[in-house]
């Protein structure tokens, strides 16, 4: 146990130190097989005609210390296997789960299979099977017919066991197929949970498991029957061997052939022999599966453990160069040379469409899967050459989809660590924002969602690994689309965490569809097919991807008012912004009505809006129509009717009492008209007095 390897092949090596004393313990124990024979042939053939008790005195005597001994080695050999068969579990477990390599549920399946195989019955079937030809050898020199008896109840002994491997495999995997489809119907109703009670899909999985039980069934009944009858036939051969030997040894006592202890011995060491090659005939597959796990695990490339370099403290500075990850068969990369510098505690937002390589940026810079041509740098040192207490220490990162784990809240948070510590569970519950909400549990922290797998939704999961992430308090976290899933109270308390962590110097790097959190980021890299088509700062690179979504042309149809509010509302992307949107998204609504009443009603008249940030606070919108028009007159008239004390929309006409609407919410209104067309621009500051000037 004290020696630690380094590969499965290694392991796997080490096991033949141990099989020269296996084999010596197991000839030791097939030589007692002989102890009972020869004990009775020397009882019945001298100390019972001579009627000697002291010869049968010692003959117990001896018998009895070499039957002491024999269990004595049987049981040390039988220690010595099941303690092996642990080391090699845990050598070439530790083997699999240090070296990082992939498909590691096959080889950890291999490994269990091949633990089996030594601390059961396979593995001392193969160790007695060497000493069947002593035995055969024994019958030869009792009598010639006990070895044509033992090889010809040998053979039809295999016949039976190849006849029921072949005729029951079939039945056999198609019952645990059957089995294997039941239990998927039934994981699926469970993850689909109260909504399987849905458009059928509880009523169609229960239907599904029903039929694949019913298969089961039909499958496991018929393979039931082949058992029982082979089983009940080997049974049969083997009582009928029993009394065959002793039918053939008293034949030829009476013929004066054999002695009557040559005839039990005979019958002991047929039963032997015997029992050992069917243990072999029916261990035969056992073999094999350990077999084909070995080869399989010799295969297995052990890459070594990643020591790497210990750093103590890093900065949180992040450099990418030319980082590529090709795709292979010719398709192009999933990323393709992208770079860029973060400075601590500075936030970068990776932008683009699904599949255009986000996840797999994050990755390579998280050091999860490191692109294989580029560098990521954290500080000065390559993410492939830290060490995995460094890399633990220093990186966060949330996936799109969060994977909590069954065990409780407070084990999630704290990564499921033996040497839990409540006060960083708790200060990481608070900065996810979630602590409010766990608290609320009957068991709080202690709650076990393994036992309650539906009681936290999707985004309560997702801020659940957002604190999991910044548990130990990192240097660099990386967040895959964190506020996909998320309401607006938690993009809310997201985005407070991500301004703490900033001010805490950490670096940030996220990908986002929803632009709720991009106002947050202090550079924004925009990918397209693995490409960066925009780099720079936010301020920048927003106001570049909105120049040609800021105008906006509506006609006087139905639809047009959704289209216009719903316009106004996406040139928002900050948290926090739901009043100014509010607010803005009335203004347009409201000019719109006001310009809809003052022309011909008729579809293929156009509106033309513009929207536009003149500062972090203040906006406009500004409707344009390419016609004159007699706005100038209304605008005087309903700016000094709100100006009146008292005043009501209800005294006004449809068209004015939305113009109306628009100065009580506007801090600015101005009007202008050139030849041909006329605008009318509406000023709005957010949290501001709002003084109403017309010009």
């Amino acid at each position: 146990r004290q020696f630690m390897a380094s590969s499965t092949a290694s392991v796997l090596n080490s096991l033949k130190a141990l099989a020269v004393p296996l084999v010596w313990c197991s000839a030791w124990t097939n030589l007692s097989v002989l102890v009972t024979p020869l004990f009775m042939m020397q009882v019945l053939d001298r100390v019972v005609p001579s009627g000697n008790l002291n010869t049968l005195a010692l003959l117990g005597l001896l018998a009895l210390i070499a039957l002491i001994t024999n269990a004595l080695i049987e049981f040390f050999r039988d220690q010595a296997l099941g303690k092996t068969a642990n080391w090699v579990e845990e050598s070439c477990a530790s083997c699999l789960l240090t070296g990082g390599q992939r498909g590691q549920a096959d080889r950890l399946r291999d490994v269990a299979t091949l633990r089996d195989f030594l601390s059961g019955r396979g593995a001392l079937s193969l160790l007695d099977l060497p000493f069947v030809p002593l035995f055969l050898g024994a019958l030869f020199l009792i009598h010639s017919y006990f070895l044509i008896l033992a090889l010809g109840a040998t053979l039809v002994l295999g016949v039976l066991n190849l006849l029921a491997h072949t005729l029951g495999s079939t039945p056999e995997d198609a019952a645990r197929q059957a089995r294997e489809s039941s239990l998927a119907s039934l994981r699926g109703l469970e993850r689909e949970g109260p909504a399987a009670t849905l458009m059928s899909i509880g009523q169609n999985l229960a239907a599904r498991y029903l039929r694949a039980l019913l298969s089961h069934g039909v499958n496991d009944r018929q393979a039931a029957r082949l058992r029982n009858l082979f089983g009940a036939l080997t049974r049969f051969l083997r009582t009928s061997i029993q009394i065959g030997t002793l039918s053939l040894g008293a034949a030829l006592v009476t013929t004066g052939d054999l002695t009557a202890g040559g005839m039990i011995g005979a019958s002991i060491v047929l039963g032997k022999t015997i029992g050992i090659l069917e243990g072999a005939i029916s261990g035969a597959r056992q073999v094999g599966a350990a077999h084909a796990a070995a080869k399989a695990l010799r295969q297995t490339e052990s890459a070594e453990p990643r020591l790497g370099t210990h750093i103590a403290d890093l900065s949180g500075a992040l450099k990418a160069e030319n980082l590529t990850y090709p795709r292979g068969g010719g398709a192009p990369p999933r990323i393709e040379r992208l770079g860029f510098r973060l400075a601590a505690g500075e936030c970068l937002a990776i932008l683009g469409e699904s599949g255009s390589g986000k996840s797999t940026l994050l990755h390579a810079l998280s050091g999860i899967d490191p692109a294989p041509i580029g560098n990521t740098f954290y500080d000065e040192s390559d993410v492939r050459t830290l060490s995995a207490a460094t890399r633990d220490a220093v990186i966060g990162y949330v996936p799109q989809q969060a994977q909590i784990l069954d065990g409780t809240i407070a084990e999630n948070i704290a990564r499921f660590s033996a040497e839990r510590d409540d006060e960083k569970v708790l200060e990481a519950a608070r900065l996810a924002g979630i602590h409010g909400m766990v608290s609320a549990l009957p068991l709080a922290y202690e709650t076990d969602l393994g036992a309650t797998p539906y009681l936290l939704s999707a985004g309560q999961k997702q801020r659940l690994a957002f604190a999991r992430a910044v548990y130990e308090p990192p240097r660099y976290l990386f967040l895959d689309e964190p506020n996909a899933l998320l309401d607006h109270n938690g993009e809310r308390q997201l985005g407070d965490a991500i301004r703490r962590l900033k001010s805490m110097g950490t670096t940030i790097v996220l990908t986002a569809h929803r632009m709720g959190i991009v106002n947050l980021a202090d550079q924004v890299l925009v990918l397209e097919r693995g490409r960066a088509i925009e780099y720079g700062a936010r301020a920048e690179i927003l106001g570049r991807m909105a120049n040609g979504h800021r105008r906006l042309k509506v006609p006087l149809s139905g639809g047009a008012l959704q289209d216009l509010s719903d316009w106004v509302a996406r040139q928002f992307v900050r948290d926090g912004d739901e009043a100014f949107t509010q607010r803005a998204t009335v203004v347009a609504t409201e000019l719109y009505n006001f310009a809809r009443k003052n022309g011909p009603e008729s579809r293929e008249r156009l509106l033309a809006f513009e929207f536009r940030f003149i500062d972090d606070h203040t906006c406009s919108i500004t409707l344009t129509e390419a016609r004159k028009t007699q706005m100038e007159a209304k605008i005087h008239k309903v700016k000094a009717q709100v100006d009146l004390q008292g005043f009501s929309t209800d005294d006004l006409p449809e068209d004015e009492a939305s113009l109306a609407m628009v100065f009580q919410l506007a801090d600015n209104v101005a009007h202008s008209s050139k030849e041909g067309s006329s605008a009318l621009c509406a000023r709005i500051t957010h949290n501001l007095p709002s003084p109403q000037v017309v010009q």
